[in-house]
């Protein structure tokens, strides 16, 4: 039988279709992220969700499904406002939002803040960046649920930053937090596009974290948190470009 051009390519879009069917049926195909955070694999906390891959788009509730923390809990940590919005339906990345004109410079509370206080919350060693602070409410909290003592609360206090207000009394209510494409400052929402905008080329980036980009609407702190690279060091590196080509 002779096998044509048109009856082979039939063959691999079926043959594709399956494999599609297949996966999906077998519960291995996914088009949306899970949003399910990698676990620990091996030592003391093995089988553990890692606060480390906590992602800007997770959720309150996404959180408080792979953690041992309510969605009301960090809420009340970071002081916003659940009498008109579910504590559950706040994300990540509304904390830089909802924190950007508070914090003094040189500091940032953001996505990192939420990793650093669900791994206090749980016990769970974690690294913060070194500009990442925790409002004084999580550290209340912390302290009066017994997540931390009066010394380690004594010691995060320096690098702690008092929300709106009275602490949770005076509870923060998110506006729409949008970075100036031209103040120069990369911070924790700052994208690849941000810096080539302020004169550094793709190139110059590449070569400092060593790979290419994944996309130039990419988050960088997202981006190189994924792959294992520091924030800080990366950023210092890039701010110094940043500053040279806007002199």
């Amino acid at each position: 039988m002779r096998v044509t051009v048109r009856s082979i390519a039939f063959m691999l879009v079926v043959t594709m279709i399956g494999g599609v069917l297949l996966l999906s049926l077998s519960g291995l195909w996914k088009t949306t992220s899970s949003k399910t955070p990698v676990k620990f694999s091996t030592g003391e906390f093995a089988g553990l969700s890692n606060p480390a891959d906590i992602r800007g788009s997770y959720s309150f509730a996404d959180v408080e499904k792979n953690f041992s923390v309510t969605a009301e809990t960090l809420a009340n940590a970071f002081s916003f406002d659940t009498s008109s919005k579910p504590a559950g339906t706040y994300v990540a990345k509304d904390i830089e939002g909802a924190y950007g004109a508070l914090v003094p410079e040189g500091g940032e509370v953001g996505t990192d803040s939420l990793k650093w206080f669900v791994s206090l919350y749980m016990g769970i060693p974690y690294e913060a960046e070194g500009d990442t602070l925790l409002p004084t409410s999580a550290l209340d909290l912390l302290f009066r649920e017994g997540k931390i003592d009066a010394a380690a609360r004594e010691e995060l206090a320096s690098r702690s930053v008092e929300p709106p207000g009275e602490g949770m009394k005076s509870p923060v209510v998110i506006t729409e937090h949008v970075e100036s494409a031209e103040d120069g400052v990369i911070k924790g929402s700052t994208t690849y596009a941000d810096v080539i905008a302020w004169g550094v080329s793709q190139q110059q980036i590449e070569e400092i974290i060593g790979m290419p980009l994944p996309g130039k609407t990419t988050n960088i702190r997202d981006h190189l948190q994924k792959n294992g690279l520091s924030f800080s060091t990366v950023k210092a590196q890039l701010q110094s470009l940043v500053d040279v080509s806007g002199q």
